[in-house]
């Protein structure tokens, strides 16, 4: 594979030396140029050039992404050096696997090394930030592997299933069923979900967290996702755990190959109908036609009292001022003046204080005075004043024997 060289040289910056712009750090990037398979490595390399020496080692950038895998080779850093400008300049070199997930352009933004090396005049530290250019890539699908749903593009992939438990059982028996596929030449997080989610209502099913592992051998990756699911029986008949097929693309043949499993049938036996203990029924009944003649009792024994407490209450209101009041307020609002002046002088002969009505009765002369003189027709009735001095009667509830007098007369 070819790889299109892009060098960057750090403008100048304040050094001690007289013209150091010559001796600034120098970095290329070395990208392919030619668009890469989903979920094949595209190897990009940074390479970093000081004159003298680096004291510390440069930090390279991530280069992590959404929908990009990265992975770092064994050594995956190394010392390298060049000649520049006659003189021989040394350096670190990182290189990177980067696995895209998904196809279409891959733009980096702007990624900075940060490389700290020796003054060639002074050996004093100098560290320095070198902006590298964007990075870009392009991830495309292989012809034949068009449409293919979920994209699984490897060259090798295999499934497989472990069943632990009887395939003929009760209700209430389990069967954990372990489906893992092995993949080859990519990740194994390009695996999809392996369980099939339209299982029978005859079983009641408790899924795991789905387990990954990967391994790397001279730069090829390789790996497994294991999904282990335990059903439970609820109930009688036939049923089965769903078979499995998934279509992948096969690097090496250029061909769309298909892994499978077989379903798995299920004779489900149902539960055993036990019948009714009739001990628990009885006691039940038992404690109903108790719970139900003690209700009775009780209620033959309080009804009468309760009559008898009403009647006494009923009567015991008719014969209170706050009754008094009551008819009082309804009168008011009902502006029947001669029930006004049936209910002020009930009140008054139950009252303590009688005198409390004066402002009321003022308030009723006028609304007299205004229904029955001459004059009437110019002069309103004031109802909403009478109903203002009905507070001073609300009042008149003292508790028996009267307020204390003052400590210190």
């Amino acid at each position: 594979m070819r790889y299109l060289a892009v060098f960057i040289l750090l403008m100048p910056v304040s050094l001690s030396a007289q013209d150091s712009s010559s001796y600034q750090p120098q970095v290329s990037v070395d990208i392919p140029n030619q668009a890469v398979i989903v979920g094949q490595p595209a190897i990009v390399r940074i390479k970093v050039l000081v004159p003298t020496f680096m004291p510390q080692p440069p930090v390279f950038p991530s280069l992590e992404q959404q929908n990009i895998l990265v992975r770092l080779p064994e050594r995956a850093s190394g010392p390298v050096s060049e000649t520049v400008d006659g003189e021989t300049w040394s350096g670190v070199q990182r290189s990177y696997r980067l696995y895209p997930l998904a196809p279409g352009p891959v733009a980096y933004d702007a990624q900075e090394v940060v490389v700290t090396f020796a003054d060639p005049q002074s050996n004093d530290p100098v560290q320095v930030s070198v902006a590298l250019p964007p990075i870009q890539l392009n991830a495309e699908i292989p012809d034949g592997a068009q449409g293919l749903d979920p994209l699984i593009i490897a060259s090798g992939f295999s499934l497989d299933q472990k069943l632990d438990g009887p395939t003929d059982m009760q209700a209430g028996d389990s069967i954990t069923r372990e489906i893992s596929a092995q993949i080859s030449g990519t990740t194994a997080l390009t695996i999809p979900a392996l369980t099939p989610q339209d299982q029978s209502q005859l079983l009641r099913a408790y899924p795991k967290e789905p387990r990954f592992s990967e391994t790397e051998d001279r730069g090829i990756l390789s790996g497994q996702r294991v999904e282990e699911t335990v059903y439970i029986a609820q109930d009688g008949g036939d049923t089965q755990l769903s078979a499995v097929s998934i279509d992948w693309f096969n690097l090496d043949t250029g061909q769309i190959e298909t892994a499978s499993l077989p379903a798995t049938t299920l004779s489900l036996t149902p539960p055993k109908r036990q019948p009714p203990d009739a001990q628990p029924i009885i006691k039940s009944v038992l404690f109903l036609v108790i719970a139900v003649f003690a209700f009775w009792t009780l209620g033959r024994f309080l009804r009468p009292r309760y009559a008898t407490w009403k009647t006494e209450r009923c009567r015991r209101y008719l014969a209170s001022e706050r009754y008094a009041v009551d008819a009082l307020q309804s009168a008011l609002h009902s502006r029947d003046l001669r029930a006004v002046y049936q209910a002020l002088d009930l009140w008054k002969s139950r009252s303590a204080h009688p005198e409390r009505s004066l402002d009321l009765e003022n308030s009723l002369m006028k609304i007299g005075a205004a229904r029955y003189s001459a004059t009437a027709g110019n002069s309103p009735e004031d109802w909403q004043a009478a109903m203002q001095h009905l507070g001073a009667l609300n009042s008149a509830k003292e508790r028996k024997g009267g307020s204390l007098p003052p400590l210190n007369p």
